[in-house]
């Protein structure tokens, strides 16, 4: 039986195959152009030089540096009541401005401290001493223009009674024993007179003794009064002020800065109590938390700029016045912060001690 349309069939299956081989490798070749990666050119020696600029440029470029901070008062002054007193008077208020020197408060010792200081004004060494001193002198005085010249006198009518027996005995108007009775007589005076002599030589190095020990106590009773008048605030070669009342004084011109809340007239404080706080408030600084990353990037005397949370429409200049070499954490397991301290320019009266901060310090990479 004849077949017919095989040749014509098997023609058209051949040459669709063809096309196909020919759409596959057109499209390999066109993904592989597609990834391909383009050939680097070679750099010629002009470009290079031209690539470095940047990266120098790169290298001493700035950056800024940013951390929190809390204004502190850079140097204060405790005002302490040295004994146990009642307060009478106080004369200031927080944040007053005063001079040196100035009554800031009067108070009262209790009776118990009133006798202290009775014994630190009148020592009993210094008064034993004295007492010694002005005894000695005394009986030196006695001893010399006293008994010295009676006992020499008695020396002397005996010697003339012996000159006058032994002219009578050479005479052989005297007996012997008369004339060794004498002789007896002044010996023993001799003796007496030796021994006055040398009780008032002997009363001399005591009183010189006795003069030293006074010396050296009367010169730490002056050290101990200039000490007590220090504290009290007042002098006592005043005698119109009673010696129980003391007041505290100013040490340094300053403000106010703070006032303990128990200071009250007629309060009862404690010896040492701490009543005033003054600080120059023209030397404010700032203490800031810098991480370990940033405090190698800093050096003193760099200068940066502060905005105070509650002043935010003034920059104060401020510069790095301290950079410390220990951590607030040295534990291993956190990284280490330091208190770093910078000093304000131009202080304001306005910044108290405690205000947060932002610091901003620019450095030279």
């Amino acid at each position: 039986m004849p077949q017919y349309g095989i040749k014509p069939s098997r023609r058209w299956t051949r040459a669709l195959g063809v096309f196909l081989a020919i759409g596959v490798a057109i499209g390999s070749i066109a993904l592989l152009l597609v990834t391909q990666e383009p050939k680097k050119a070679m750099s010629s020696p002009v470009p290079a030089k031209a690539a470095v600029v940047p990266q120098i440029a790169e290298a001493k470029s700035e950056a800024e540096i940013l951390f929190r901070g809390k204004s502190f008062s850079m140097l204060k002054r405790h005002v302490n009541i040295p004994y146990a007193a009642e307060i009478t008077k106080i004369n200031v208020v927080a944040g007053q401005f005063v001079e040196k020197d100035y009554e800031l408060a009067e108070f009262k010792l209790d009776r118990q401290s009133t006798m202290h200081i009775q014994k630190m004004l009148y020592p009993e060494t210094v008064l034993g001493l004295k007492r010694n001193q002005s005894d000695r002198k005394i009986g030196i005085e006695k001893l010399r223009e006293g008994t010295l010249p009676i006992k020499k006198l008695q020396l002397e009518r005996l010697e003339k009674e012996i000159s006058n027996l032994k002219e009578l005995s050479s005479k052989g108007m005297a007996f012997d024993e008369a004339l060794k009775n004498k002789d007896r007589q002044i010996q023993a005076a001799k003796k007496e007179v030796f021994e006055i002599t040398e009780t008032i030589r002997q009363q001399e190095l005591d009183l010189a003794k006795t003069n030293e020990d006074l010396k050296f106590y009367e010169e730490r009773r002056r050290r101990d009064l200039e000490l007590l008048e220090w504290q009290m605030g007042r002098s006592y070669s005043d005698s119109t002020i009673p010696i129980n009342v003391g007041y505290l004084k100013a040490t340094i011109p300053g403000t106010i800065i703070w006032q303990a809340p128990e200071l009250h007239v007629k309060a009862e404080l404690p010896a040492g109590f701490h009543a005033m706080m003054l600080s120059p408030l023209n030397q404010m600084g700032i203490r800031c938390k810098v991480h370990e990353l940033d405090i190698v990037r800093l050096r003193l005397g760099e200068r940066g700029s502060a905005v105070f949370d509650a002043i935010p429409d003034k920059t104060f200049s401020c510069t790095i016045s301290r950079i410390p070499w220990v951590s607030r954490n040295p534990a291993l397991e956190v990284p280490a912060d330091y208190d770093l301290e910078c000093e304000l320019q131009v202080p304001d009266g306005r910044i108290k001690d405690g205000l947060t901060c932002n610091v901003k310090v620019t450095v030279t990479q």
